[in-house]
């Protein structure tokens, strides 16, 4: 089960573009929260916080967001992520408030380990998808799930429908997507068959 990541913010009023500027200078990311049966919220967290937590987790998990003002948390999701075009710096935030009590559906990031072991045995790893989609309730969301190669030999792969979670979560990505496959070293070297091609073409016309 992921922790929920706390996020501390203020709500706000929806002014002018101004306003949001200002708050922006504020190391402040102005955001919106909405959900089923809530009014959608306007707010804004602290820019530092938010950096710090993406940087390290990303934003797929649990936010608690502590709202001044207000006396509960607000447990929700990240669903929309608005960077600057330039900077790449982010400008704005959606957020889904969720229940405890529901089912959400969330992306979740695939760690894979053992890489390592498929070095030493003179593959070469592949990897595919880096997320799977699950549905649960939200206190069982996982942080991450983890895929290890470390077993796998040439040929072998691993398909999300491999990957290991737990009884009360539920993937909801296509289970024959590909997460990691490994190749042999020597795969290269078979990959080239035009000049192979062009030099039994060349045998054929000598011997005619």
């Amino acid at each position: 089960m992921a922790l929920a990541q706390t996020l501390k913010g203020v709500k706000r009023e929806l002014r002018s573009k101004g306003y949001l500027n200002e708050l922006r200078r504020s190391q402040m990311i102005p955001g919106i929260v909405y959900g089923k049966d809530k009014q959608a919220l306007s707010i804004a967290v602290d820019e530092k916080t938010v950096n710090r937590i993406f940087s390290h987790s990303g934003y797929g998990g649990l936010f608690s967001l502590e709202l001044e003002g207000e006396t509960q948390p607000v447990m929700a999701l990240v669903r929309e992520v608005q960077r600057h075009p330039v900077s790449r710096g982010i400008i704005h935030l959606d957020f889904l408030a969720v229940s405890m009590t529901e089912k959400i559906t969330s992306l979740v990031p695939i760690q894979i380990v053992g890489e390592e072991e498929v070095v030493k045995q003179g593959g070469i790893l592949q990897t595919g998808a880096k997320e799977v989609e699950v549905s649960c309730l939200p206190a069982d969301l996982p942080e991450f799930i983890r895929c290890d190669v470390s077993k796998l030999q040439v040929g072998d792969k691993i398909t999300i429908a491999d990957l290991e979670v737990l009884p009360t979560v539920e993937k909801v990505s296509d289970p024959e997507t590909v997460v990691a496959l490994v190749l042999g070293s020597h795969r290269a070297s078979a990959d080239e068959p035009s000049e192979v091609s062009e030099e039994s073409q060349g045998e054929a016309e000598a011997s005619e």
